[in-house]
């Protein structure tokens, strides 16, 4: 079997990826990738972020998470409309997860949702405000996580928890209150041994809303991972890899629920 040239070789990428081809079609994509270095890096790379999400994640039997079910991802773009002209020219670009990155690309482009472009707008900003701060970056520092937890939860009118994202290296500086534009948002401040921030911005959900698969967000130097899950919605914000981000945000989400 040869690759036919006359169509797309990327659904044969993807289940080369996902290791459902057969001998004869895994040897054409392998006779492929050889001549075409440049898709060949790109498939390791696919194959890396594969085995960190089996390693994240290592279900070894029962049901796929509602999550992480590839029947609930919808890829996302930035909408094609006048009211979010301007943040779209900014550059908030919306993609759901998969199950593994080898099913990236697959099913349609759909417009984000005006409340995820917003969240993930509003937790940025908060996070270049703060997450410089030296001296005053959070209100409640986290020697007093007790009281952070209380005092958030009253505020947000949820039962909040406070994420521990020690054994990822980055522990817990502290928190605060802030307005946003459905009422009160909580902030919660990381740091690692180099001093690199990450924040956790979460308002309460208002109305009925559906869980969400995470959503990817980035502009400029700055990545989010953005979700709902049932009472709240949550973004994580940082400059830092992509990869390294959402082991947190699967942290913070698991924390959270």
């Amino acid at each position: 079997m040869s690759v036919d040239q006359n169509k797309s070789i990327e659904p044969d990428l993807h289940a080369y990826v996902d290791g459902i081809l057969d001998a004869p079609a895994r040897a054409a994509v392998e006779a492929y990738l050889a001549d075409n270095p440049g898709a060949a890096e790109e498939i390791a790379g696919w194959k890396r972020q594969n085995e960190s999400l089996r390693v994240l994640y290592d279900f070894p039997a029962g049901p796929v998470p509602r999550r992480l079910d590839v029947r609930h991802i919808e890829r996302e773009i930035r909408p094609h409309t006048a009211q979010w002209g301007r943040m779209a020219a900014a550059a908030v670009l919306f993609l759901a997860l998969g199950t593994a990155v080898g099913w990236y690309g697959r099913g349609h482009f759909s417009p984000a949702q005006p409340a995820e472009i917003a969240l993930a707008d509003e937790a940025m900003k908060a996070h270049r405000v703060y997450s410089g701060e030296v001296i005053h970056p959070v209100e409640v520092w986290a020697g007093e996580k007790a009281h952070l937890k209380a005092w958030l939860s009253k505020r947000l009118a949820r039962s909040l928890a406070i994420p521990d994202f020690a054994k990822s290296g980055f522990t817990l500086v502290g928190g605060r209150l802030l307005p946003s534009a459905n009422g009160p948002a909580a902030q919660v401040m990381y740091q690692d041994e180099t001093g690199r921030r990450v924040t956790l911005y979460i308002v309460p959900v208002k109305g009925d809303r559906e869980e969400t698969s995470f959503r990817h967000a980035a502009i400029g130097p700055l990545e989010a991972f953005v979700w709902t899950d049932e009472a709240i919605s949550c973004a994580l914000v940082g400059d830092v890899p992509r990869d390294r981000l959402l082991e947190l945000a699967t942290l913070a989400y698991k924390q959270l629920e």
